[in-house]
Formats: C-alpha cells, sequence, structure tokens
C-alpha cells in the first residue's frame, strides 16, 4: 500500500488516506516492532516533511505557525517517536502528530467526502489570490453552507507563511484578534492593543519590503463586535499597499454595517467607504449540485430527493456524508432506499 509522499502533498490535498514507506527508526527504538499507531506518526512525519520542503519552511515557521512545541518539533521532523528528558527516553505525546497533520491538512483516514471545486470554489480562490498580490481589501459576502471555510483552508495551505488565518465568533474581542495575528507573525504581546496594532502594522510592511506578499483573512466576519470594526480602519490605513486584507462573512455582515453607519457611530462609515469597493457577492446557486452527483450519486431518484432536501452545498455533506460511510462499510451502493432507511424518511 506504499506510495510517495509527493502523492499525497498537501498542495494537492486529495482527501485520501496517507500510506507511506516509513523512515527507519534508530538505536533502541529499532528493535522494537511497528504498531499501526507508531507507523500512523511515521506517516505523518515523512508527509509533513514533505510539505515542508515544498513550502520553503523553516522548523521556526512550522513551530510558530502550527503551535507545536518546538523541540518536540524538531524531534519528530528527525523521524523520531520520543525525546529524552532528565536522562530518560519520553514518547512524544500523540496530540502533537495530529496538530501538525491538521496544521498541514494532511488527510490521515479515509475521507468519504470530498470537496470539490465549484464554480463558487474558483471565484474565491481568484478574489483571495488578487487581494493577496495586489495588497488590496475586499469583503466576500457568501451565504452559509457555500463551503467557504473549507476554501480558505485549502488557500491557506497553498500559502502557509504569507496568509494569515483569523475565524472570528461571538466572543472574539479586539485584543483575541491582535494577540493571534502576532502569534502568527512571531511578534511578542504588549500590554496595549495600540501597541499590538503598531507592531503588526511595522512588522507587514517590513515583510512587504522584504518581498513577501502578505494578507490577512478574517473568516466569519459578520461575528465582528464594534471595537473590531472600528480597529479594521486603523489596520487598514497602516497597511494599504503593504498587505492585503479579506473579510469573509454571510449577508448579516453588510447588513450590521449598514445599520451602524446609518447610526452614525464613529469610524463605522469611514471604515464603510474603504471597504464598499472591495465587496464582492458571491453567487450560491448549486447548478443542481452536478459536480457532487456526477461523482457520488447514480441513482436519478435519489438525486431527485436530495434536491428537495437540501439548499446549499453544506446540507447535501451533512445529509449525504454519513451514508457513503455506511455504504462502504457496509457494502452497499449508494441507492434512495438505504439513503431513506439511515434517515429514516418514509417514502408516501
Amino acid at each position: 500500500m506504499a506510495a510517495s509522499t509527493a502523492a499525497i502533498s498537501a498542495e494537492q490535498n486529495k482527501h485520501q488516506r496517507i500510506f507511506i514507506t516509513p523512515h527507519p527508526l534508530k538505536g533502541s527504538e529499532a528493535q522494537k516492532p511497528l504498531t499501526m499507531h507508531e507507523e500512523l506518526k511515521l506517516q505523518i512525519i515523512a508527509a509533513a516533511n514533505e510539505f515542508i520542503k515544498q513550502k520553503a519552511l523553516s522548523q521556526a515557521d512550522v513551530a510558530r505557525l502550527s503551535g507545536i512545541n518546538a523541540g518536540y518539533l524538531s524531534t519528530m521532523l528527525r523521524g523520531q517517536l520520543a525525546t529524552t528528558v532528565n536522562n530518560k527516553p519520553v514518547e512524544i505525546a500523540e496530540r502533537w502528530f495530529y496538530q501538525l497533520a491538521d496544521w498541514a491538512q494532511l488527510p490521515i483516514h479515509k475521507q468519504y467526502w470530498e470537496p470539490l471545486e465549484t464554480k463558487q470554489f474558483t471565484e474565491v480562490l481568484a478574489c483571495l489570490d488578487m487581494a493577496k498580490n495586489a495588497s488590496k481589501v475586499i469583503t466576500l459576502i457568501c451565504d452559509t453552507g457555500l463551503g467557504k471555510t473549507y476554501i480558505v483552508n485549502r488557500f491557506q495551505n497553498r500559502y502557509p507563511r504569507a496568509c494569515i488565518k483569523l475565524t472570528v465568533n461571538s466572543t472574539y474581542k479586539l485584543k483575541d484578534l491582535l494577540t493571534d495575528i502576532c502569534d502568527k507573525l512571531g511578534i511578542p504581546h504588549a500590554w496595549s492593543s495600540s501597541v499590538l496594532l503598531k507592531n503588526i502594522i511595522d512588522k507587514l510592511r517590513d515583510l512587504k519590503r522584504q518581498g513577501e506578499k502578505m494578507i490577512i483573512i478574517i473568516d466569519e466576519a459578520e461575528n465582528m463586535q464594534l471595537p473590531v470594526l472600528k480597529m479594521l480602519k486603523g489596520l487598514y490605513d497602516g497597511v494599504a499597499g503593504y498587505t492585503g486584507i479579506a473579510l469573509i462573512g454571510t449577508p448579516q455582515l453588510i447588513i450590521t454595517m449598514d445599520k451602524m453607519k446609518r447610526k452614525d457611530i464613529i469610524g463605522i462609515p469611514q471604515l464603510h467607504r474603504r471597504l464598499k469597493a472591495g465587496i464582492r457577492l458571491v453567487n450560491n446557486h448549486h447548478n443542481n449540485f452536478t459536480v457532487f452527483f456526477d461523482k457520488y450519486v447514480e441513482d436519478k431518484n435519489l438525486r431527485k430527493l436530495l434536491l428537495t432536501l437540501c439548499d446549499n452545498y453544506g446540507e447535501l455533506h451533512d445529509y449525504l456524508e454519513p451514508v457513503l460511510r455506511e455504504a462502504d462499510e457496509s457494502n452497499q451502493h449508494l441507492t434512495e432506499n438505504l439513503f431513506r432507511l439511515f434517515h429514516n424518511i418514509p417514502k408516501y
């Protein structure tokens, strides 16, 4: 089942399980038989090393971007599964290997659903490329279920050092956003938000002068609170022409900003003016899920049923992926009857 690590590179990201030839172990480890778990760790290491080589990353880059302890990372990337503490061998915890695989987006389990390159996928990637290469600000408005988070992850996987991705939730505060950016840029923390913002702007300008084309992507931007929106104006003014910025959110982002603008909340009309020309409404039309049906669903009656149940790609995944798994594990064909049985949907 072995194949070269190049076949499962994260750039290709074909969502298949990693099958590679493990590196030979050294010393006392070489005397122990490989368990399946040890083999998986070695597969992760080999594939991660290939990814790091392709992206021309240093170990310091990987430690900073992945959040993995630098000492553990160095040992792992040498193909060793244990480190030494007080002259005693200590096995490196599993979580570091899974964290490495997650950071490099390496598929380590069988995948029953492979996101496909839809029209929206191509459109969003093109917009992000433009913003990065031209150091522009864009706002991509996408309905829920479009697959925007997956697309952003693919883009970050393509540019792991140049892409700073932040995912905002309802509890996200200004200091959280600034410290997250600092961590990804390797900037020391400061007590003041204004100092953090200045240090970020200085770092991004310096990177531009060194030839780096950076981009900050804020996903689920509709969750940004007022202090974060106000800060965004300062960040925009500081890095305009130096760093791309992409806000990605649902139509709620525009609705919220319009309400704030009408109330003339300080800083919001100016921010809206800066963002307005870069707003892009991403078409959510799914074209009858043709690309997914061509790959996964032969049963015409099941296709008709799914079209009545699903309004977007996310819902299609949620309905279909567990049934694909069930069909594979029970060695059955994917049919309308199996789908109805799994989801307990009666046929009237």
